[in-house]
């Protein structure tokens, strides 16, 4: 379905220009929404309306500036140097800005090569502008549904496990949620989801998932040794582990069955009374010193799964709101426009201007490449040059892996794709309405095949582009064959332009992991100090939360780039999307309580409200150190002070929700960032 809908704009402004005639102009809008397309397929799940738009006018431009140039070959390259740092440097916004770089130098290199007037660039700007309009249209209006219910279904087996683990006799081995738990992060790896990134919300609960499982093992060491000294508390321990594992079993509900409501709250709310009751009974002087001691140790790993089991649950209702909405659709919602943001854009840009940035080196080398592929065409009199600048263009990364798994996959679904579409072209000899069908096809299975294999992907979209330029060429096996010649030379030169100058992701996901959690911990104390009514900077506070954004940006970028990476020169998979994770509940968490507070729900300063506030500042401060040291401070334990302070308004209900969720973070990225040392 999702190949299909976003083939029909291709197949519709294809066929307005044949039937006006005008089989360049119905090419041309057809390159524009097949290269519109792919972006949407690339921002899957969730395509942003003004990156589509962007794209669009990108295309329009680079082809106007292409053409227009086209006769002063000094210009022409002079025009191309900038555009391919800039494409390269784009990967520092995310793999779908990036994207769009790399699109803006085929459209020049490509549909911008021949020289004309101004009046004949403007149109073919505005033509391939029109066909990408027509695709954002279609996505505009069209949907898809959810495809995580499998995803769902495992995060919720092991949800159900480590509920059943939760009231197993101390002695029991732990294997089987273990199981069941590395069975949703196999789930959730970005091989299995084809790099869609709808899935934060479902591995952060597995994220909590292998925290809890830590605890409960921790308290079964903790009942085997009561057991021995003070019997007497264990049966009030076990009735708060059988309320842990009726609220795991109802959120695991939860999770599978998204549409339906469940009442996981009633066990968290029994395990809040429990543990009142047990601390209760720790002013009363029974088992001795030992016992009191272990008690204590029973009581703060109870704390922490409460904690858990609440950010679970809002976990599990976020993913739930989504999860029926559809995946597979333009995002509408526009922003990131406005001058603050241009500002931050360009901040990150600068910030990125160093030998050392991944951005600034992919930059650099996407310009000596297409430069040297553009060169080598000319040098070779290649009849259709242009292939291998274009090979360049989408070919070289910023990292090893994906170059060569996009290199190798390119190459092979071009030698696939071309003779595929030699084969069609040279046996059907078809006619306009013969290509439009064919076209329609292949794009439809391109779309479709794109998610589960690029290979097979590329090949169906070379045979589409060569389907397309059959309806004004005759030789389609040449055709075909110096496409596949330009193909294998453009990979080369990429292959061999990163080789020379390499670049380290494991010092950039540090780097940008870094800067992510000290911008959390400057925005964090910001709006906290909002919420105590000791500040009311609400600029200052909205350009902290623009900054932040970016830096999770970033940091996801690298990330992404990192998990492809071999597995010697990058840190570990699952630790670097739990940082990630951890720092987007932060961030939004962050966000509930600054609205909260800018609605007027503001409570009054205590001491230990503020104590909290400059422990979670400093843990957050600490993650973003460089080298992150082991932490003093205990977050739940000042937490559980501070909320003691707090009356019961619904301000400070409000507010207590939201730090328990920023505590439960936090504490998580601690975890993490200590199994990374």
């Amino acid at each position: 379905m999702r190949g299909l809908i976003t083939a029909v704009p291709v197949v519709a402004v294809l066929s307005i220009g044949l039937l006006l005639h005008d089989p360049q102009a119905a090419i041309t809008m057809a390159v524009g929404a097949n290269l519109v397309a792919i972006v949407s397929l690339v921002g899957a799940p969730k395509l942003p309306l003004r990156l589509a738009v962007l794209d669009a006018g990108a295309l329009g431009v680079s082809v106007f500036l292409g053409t227009i140039t086209g006769s002063l070959p000094w210009l022409h390259t002079a025009v191309l140097v900038p555009l391919c740092f800039v494409a390269g440097m784009a990967v520092v916004y995310g793999q779908t800005q990036a994207v769009l770089g790399s699109q803006a130098i085929v459209a020049y290199v490509v549909l911008g090569r021949f020289s004309s007037s101004l009046v004949n660039a403007t149109t073919l700007g505005l033509l391939v502008t029109l066909g990408a309009l027509v695709e954002i249209a279609a996505l505009l209006v069209l949907r898809l549904p959810p495809t995580l219910r499998y995803q769902r279904a495992t995060v919720a087996d092991a949800l159900t496990s480590l509920a059943v683990y939760a009231t197993t006799p101390a002695e029991a081995s732990a294997m089987g949620v273990l199981t069941s738990i590395d069975a949703a992060q196999r789930v959730l790896s970005p091989l299995s989801l084809f790099g869609r990134s709808d899935d934060r919300d479902l591995r952060g609960i597995v994220d909590q998932v292998r925290r809890a499982r830590l605890d409960f093992t921790t308290l079964a060491g903790l009942r085997t040794r009561l057991s021995e000294v003070d019997p007497a508390p264990l049966d009030e321990v076990h009735h708060a582990l059988s309320d842990v594992a009726d609220a795991l079993t109802q959120l695991a509900l939860a999770v599978r069955r998204p549409d339906e409501p469940v009442a996981w709250r009633e066990g968290e709310g029994r395990l809040r009374q429990r543990i009142d009751e047990l601390r209760t009974g720790l002013d009363v002087a029974r088992g001795g010193a030992e016992s009191r001691v272990l008690m204590v140790q029973v009581l703060a790993h109870l704390e922490a799964l409460a904690g858990q089991l609440r950010s679970i649950g809002n976990l599990v209702a976020r993913e739930a709101l989504d999860a029926p909405r559809g995946v597979w659709r333009m995002d509408v919602r526009w922003g990131a426009l406005g001058r603050p943001h241009w500002r931050d854009n360009v901040a990150l840009f600068r910030d990125n201007l160093r030998t050392d940035s991944v951005a600034f080196r992919h930059g650099v080398r996407l310009v000596v490449a297409v430069l040297a592929a553009t060169g080598l065409a000319h040098l070779l009199d290649l009849p259709r040059g242009y292939w291998v600048a274009f090979a360049v263009a989408v070919i070289l990364k910023p990292d090893y892996s994906t170059l060569l798994r996009r290199g190798v996959g390119r190459v092979v679904g071009t030698a696939l794709g071309a003779s595929l579409a030699a084969i069609l072209v040279s046996e059907l000899h078809p006619n306009y309405l013969v290509s439009t069908v064919l076209i329609g096809l292949v794009a439809a299975l391109a779309y479709s095949a794109w998610p589960a294999s690029f290979s097979v992907a590329i090949g169906l979209v070379t045979s589409l582009v060569l389907i397309l330029l059959s309806l004004i060429s005759t030789n389609s096996v040449g055709t075909a064959l110096d496409r596949l010649i330009d193909v294998v030379l453009g990979t080369i030169i990429a292959a061999a332009t990163y080789l020379l100058w390499p670049s380290s992701p494991a010092n950039d996901v540090r780097r940008s992991e870094a800067a992510l959690f000290s911008a959390l911990a400057h925005y964090l104390d910001e709006v906290l100090q909002l919420c105590f009514r000791s500040s009311s900077d609400v600029a200052a506070i909205a350009a902290s939360s623009r900054r932040a954004h970016f830096r999770f940006a970033d940091a996801e970028a690298a990330v992404a780039r990192s998990l492809g990476e071999p597995s010697a020169t990058r840190g570990d998979a699952q630790v670097e999307r739990g940082l990630l994770t951890s720092g987007l509940r932060i961030l939004r968490a962050t966000h509930a309580l600054r609205f909260a507070a800018e609605r007027g729900e503001r409570v009054v300063a205590t001491a230990a409200l503020e104590e909290l506030r400059r422990v979670l500042v400093r843990s957050l401060e600490t993650l973003g150190e460089a080298r992150p040291r082991p932490s003093s401070d205990d977050p739940r334990a000042v937490y559980r002070l501070a909320t003691a302070t707090l009356g019961g308004d619904p301000a400070a209900a409000s507010l207590a929700s939201n730090l328990d969720e920023i505590v439960n973070a936090v504490n998580t990225g601690a975890h993490l960032m200590s199994l990374a040392a």
